[in-house]
């Protein structure tokens, strides 16, 4: 079975619309756990369930939550020569106030010098080691946010909500969607 039906099996199975209104109300960790290990298991029964495949999965799952979330962001870039995974709000928000950004990476790798080399090369374009999130299997010596893989460890549940918190108190312009109601 393929990663994005794997991912796509679980959304539907757990419900688009629950997510939304699961993430509205704050509940994201729970849904992110919910979803994650509904993958894990489709992973392991297929035999293709490597810290590489999970890192992929993760980075899809997170690229749809960002979506269904509004939470502005742009993926798979350059800044530079630098590739990023993911920057929220943007690269533009990364060049001109590094402060206000979030570049979020995902390597398809567990050898922690290669994971080193490439947290070293978003330093070069985002210089606040805590607004470097890295999402990787077990444990790396960093200074930088990391949200783990492993089943029994799954912080990248909190993912979502700690986005939502970095975001809420950051001046940036927001694309609304307003409802208008008839009376």
């Amino acid at each position: 079975m393929e990663l994005k039906e794997i991912l796509y099996g679980a959304i539907s199975q757990y419900d688009e619309h629950r997510i939304v209104s699961d993430i509205a109300q704050g509940d994201s960790s729970e849904t992110i756990n919910a979803l994650m290990s509904h993958c894990f298991t489709s992973m392991e029964e297929s035999g293709d369930d490597s810290p590489e495949m999970r890192s992929t999965l993760a980075e899809g799952m997170l690229h749809y939550l960002l979506t269904v979330s509004l939470i502005p962001s742009q993926r798979k870039t350059l800044l530079g020569q630098i590739e990023v995974d993911i920057a929220v709000p943007d690269t533009n928000t990364l060049s001109s106030s590094p402060k206000d950004a979030v570049v979020i990476i995902f390597p398809k790798t567990s050898e922690i010098k290669t994971i080193q080399e490439q947290i070293d090369k978003i330093r070069t374009i985002q210089p606040n080691p805590e607004n470097i999130w890295v999402v990787v299997e077990d444990k790396i010596p960093s200074d930088v946010k990391v949200y783990f893989l492993k089943k029994d460890n799954l912080t990248f549940s909190n993912i979502i909500n700690d986005l939502i918190s970095f975001t809420s108190n950051k001046k940036q312009s927001k694309f609304k969607i307003f409802r208008i109601t008839e009376n």
